[in-house]
């Protein structure tokens, strides 16, 4: 790629990458590989802004300390030996007194120390602070913009006037107050700070999913200068289940006469970020050709600072501009991308002592009317709900169009409860272990190096694993169709994934990480592949009454039949081509790149299995109503991009705590698959209850001499009498889990009475003692007893379905297995109108009492026995 061409008309243009998130901090080894990536794409900048490094914000008056300022200047010296310009940025505007000369001191002390470790650009952020000075400020200063221009102003000329760069707190048009225009603050910041002095600006938005040249031209006339570019584009802080992978865009080539410069603050997870840098480059060094997109106005009726733009617009290819040589179209520069990445997957780089990247996960607040509001690293921001593949206005569930709605009727001072906060204890990126190999250019190369990938996790994480105390905490988890990791990863060798390791079939190809990019494409809108699997998945949801239909009056098959199975083949064939790219990545010798894309792709692979399975049933289903199609559910506002699409697409889309996962520390290859219970499955999920039906533990040698006693007395009835409602979970060695239901307890129990019962008495005789009886012969002696099993009409009323449900422990360790399990079987019944389901358990069941509560079954009232139940 060619080097960096400056723009005649701003000098030295800034492009680069500005690491300004919240959350984990990259590494020093992490940096300086970024330093080398950003001289081979031709970028020239990088701002070190992280939000919760320790001495950036929180304690920003500290000084380094020796092991420190070593470290720092090891960065500082990376950055210049690549032609990186390193600009040292602090955060100082939490608690700083403007109008105190010692803290004014203590800043100018701190920017001097880095100085001497031979830093030669600085900045001052102020973003993401209280508009309000305090006591001593207001008797000093006539505005909070005063404030902020002085010690700027001084600090600046303390360091003898070097490249300088100040965040504004109104650093996007939706925070201006009360517009761009009119903003005193703006105003004020224009046209009293020096003008060596370059300005941020995030554009219309905090995440702007077009800046226009005009909305930079009258930006540009408030303060003086032309802005500096911080683009959020890319930035992933505010939600936990995205990752943005795709290109560049949104942002006409005829901006760059405009702007001083521009710097992404991408994804936090390091590797993934190769694709936004690489278009960000390409974007940076075409021709500036004018489009109709250049031309777009600003929503002047958008006055929510708090809302991502959602809406689509006509003219929003990004390749209609004509094929001009040299010109910067998205698509092309996006194959251009993946083609070099590819190379980067097949690179030997470790991930010694690293868990997958866990942002803070907030779990789903029911008291809050609406979660439309995600933090983002400057702001509270709602999820997209764009459904758009270039100027192509797709057809996607109306369920999207509700949420649109929602978003749209939020009222503008709206307060999340999610905010972005930092750690509760601020990390330090500039300390860690050493690198195994101290020369970075072997990090750098094909051969075997090292790289330390450090896990500093928040506290918040450690309240995240409570799902798993059931599953054994010495074990890793994912699953493929479910999601699992076992301890299968930790025996992988680095060394046995080398290239010469790897079979040709088992390598990514360019196919493959198109798809992985389209399932995690960017903040406005899904890849097409993304798009053709909502539509599909609701297609088939929408017409499953063709096939109930057809299989209630035994027609002949017909067009309209076909055509159902064909697309759900094929939404299956598509699912197995993402599970197929993640099991190819799961090999990749770049360990690093995998841990980072990891914990999406798990939780992707997780949802599209579910989805998987729900069609499987359909497609056999006796039954099957469409009054959950109409859009009634609770109007919850889902974060999670394309992974939230689809939950809002299955009738239990308020069942958020079966969404709620935590994605495995390390990857493994290991599969779940969770299907429709088949006649042919009866033995197998025979074994699985006699195998659980001590309280969750092995009954086997309780009844040697009668295997299938236990699965006859607890499962074998709804299983004769209810079959379509029963899924089973099985992995390598076979089933190990099943979830079975009856839509209605009281026909399910009277039919068991009338033709199960009589077959098993018939099948076990009747003991001929009445005491002593071996607990085979109690069992036997259950199915001779009248049946006294009557549900209560009020827990009918509500909870009007039957649950068995059962897993092998020591084969499911992860448990997500069971929550997808559930939802399934969740899914299929509330498709055919129930609102609830409960489950009887003996009174010393408390290892089954702790397993259901894990799953959202709570006891119920009752008399002899335990029940316990959830809504639907």
């Amino acid at each position: 790629m060619k080097e960096l061409q400056n723009n005649a008309l701003n000098g030295n243009f800034l492009c680069g990458v500005v690491e300004g998130f919240y959350g984990r901090p990259w590494t020093a080894d992490q940096r300086k590989l970024l330093f080398k990536r950003m001289n081979k794409f031709g970028l020239n900048t990088y701002l070190y802004a992280p939000k919760d490094d320790a001495k950036h914000r929180a304690f920003w008056r500290d000084l380094y300390s020796v092991e420190e300022a070593e470290n720092l200047t090891s960065l500082i010296t990376a950055a210049e030996s690549c032609g990186i310009t390193f600009i040292y940025a602090l955060s100082p505007g939490l608690d700083l007194t403007f109008s105190s000369s010692k803290e004014v001191s203590c800043l100018k002390r701190k920017l001097q120390q880095v100085a001497t470790f031979g830093c030669k650009a600085f900045s001052l952020l102020f973003d993401d602070i209280e508009p309000e000075m305090n006591e001593a400020d207001k008797e000093v200063f006539q505005s909070f913009a005063h404030a902020q221009v002085s010690v700027t102003n001084e600090t600046f000329q303390h360091l003898n006037q070097p490249v300088f760069l100040f965040c504004p707190t109104e650093y996007c048009a939706s925070r201006a107050v009360p517009n761009v225009k009119d903003s005193g603050y703006l105003n004020t910041i224009g046209a009293k700070l020096l003008p060596g002095v370059q300005i941020l600006w995030t554009g219309p938005k905090v995440v702007s999913k077009k800046i226009s040249i005009q909305s930079i031209q009258d930006i540009s006339k408030v303060l003086h200068r032309s802005p500096v570019l911080w683009d959020n584009y890319h930035a992933n802080d505010y939600d936990q289940k995205r990752i943005f992978l795709g290109p560049y865009d949104g942002r006409s080539t005829q901006l760059i006469p405009q702007l001083g410069g521009v710097l992404s603050n991408p994804n936090c997870e390091y590797e993934a970020n190769f694709i936004a840098l690489h278009t960000l480059a390409q974007w940076s060094q075409s021709k500036p050709i004018e489009s109709s997109k250049d031309t777009v106005a600003e929503n002047d009726s958008i006055t929510s600072d708090i809302r991502l733009e959602t809406e689509i617009d006509d003219d929003d290819d990004v390749d209609a501009v004509s094929p001009v040589p040299g010109a910067y179209q998205p698509k092309l520069a996006l194959n251009v991308a993946i083609r070099d990445w590819m190379e980067e997957f097949y690179r030997q780089r470790t991930a010694d002592n690293r868990t997958v990247s866990l942002h803070k996960i907030v779990p789903p607040c029911p008291g809050v009317p609406s979660a439309s509001q995600i933090t983002t690293c400057m702001s509270v921001t709602p999820t997209t709900t764009s459904t758009t593949v270039g100027a192509k206005t797709l057809i996607v569930p109306p369920i999207s169009a509700i949420t649109n709605q929602i978003v749209g009727d939020m009222p503008a001072n709206f307060d999340s409860y999610i905010q972005p906060s930092m750690s509760n204890q601020p990390v330090n990126s500039l300390l860690g272990p050493p690198c195994a190999d101290a020369d970075i250019d072997s990090i750098e190369s094909d051969t075997d190096s090292k790289e330390p990938m450090e896990c500093v996790p928040t506290t918040d994480n450690e309240d995240i694993k409570t799902d798993n105390e059931y599953f054994k905490e010495e074990k890793d988890t994912d699953s493929d169709q479910m999601q699992i990791d076992t301890d299968d990863a930790d025996k992988l060798s680095e060394a046995s994934v080398g290239n010469s390791g790897i079979k040709s079939e088992d390598r990514l190809t360019h196919e493959d990480i198109q798809l992985l990019v389209d399932l995690f494409y960017l903040p406005f809108e899904h890849g097409s592949k993304g798009i053709h699997l909502l539509q599909e998945f609701y297609w088939l949801k929408t017409n499953a009454n063709i096939v109930t239909e057809n299989r209630k009056n035994q027609e002949q098959s017909n067009e309209k039949i076909s055509e159902w199975f064909s697309r759900a083949t094929a939404f299956e064939n598509t699912v197995k081509d993402v599970g197929r790219m993640a099991d190819r990545l799961f090999k990749i010798p770049n360990r690093a790149l995998l841990y980072d894309l990891h914990p999406y792709l798990w939780d992707m692979r997780g949802i599209l299995s579910l989805l998987n399975s729900f069609v499987k049933w359909l497609g056999c289903s006796k039954e099957h109503k469409s009054a959950f199609m109409s859009g009634d559910q609770e109007p919850w506002m889902f974060r999670g991009g394309l992974t939230a699409e689809f939950q809002r697409m299955l009738p239990i889309d308020g069942a958020h705590d079966l969404f709620t996962n935590t994605p495995p520390e390390k990857p493994s290859p290991k599969v779940y698959t969770i299907r429709p219970y088949l006649p042919v499955d009866e033995s197998a999920v025979y074994n699985v209850c006699r195998q659980t039906c001590d309280d969750g533990f092995d009954g086997t040698e309780v009844f040697p001499n009668h295997p299938e006693l236990m699965g006859d007395r607890l499962i074998g009835g709804i299983l004769t009498t209810s079959p379509e409602y029963s899924f089973i979970v099985e992995d390598g060695e076979g089933i190990c889990g099943y979830a079975l239901a009856a839509l209605d307890a009281k026909t399910c129990l009277k039919k068991i009475d009338v033709a199960w019962i009589p077959a098993m008495c018939i099948k076990y005789p009747k003991p001929d003692k009445t005491l002593a009886l071996t607990p085979a012969e109690e069992i036997m002696m259950s199915f001779y007893k009248e049946s006294n099993e009557s549900i209560p009409v009020s827990l009918y009323t509500e909870y009007p379905s039957l649950l068995k449900m059962d897993i092998l422990p020591e084969r499911i360790d992860d448990a997500m297995v069971a929550k997808r399990l559930l939802a399934c079987v969740l899914s299929a019944l509330k498709s055919n109108g129930s609102s609830g389901v409960h489950c009887e358990l003996q009174t010393g069941d408390q290892h089954m009492i702790n397993f259901f509560s894990r799953l959202g079954l709570f006891a119920l009232p009752s008399h002899d026995t335990v029940i316990v139940g959830r809504k639907i």
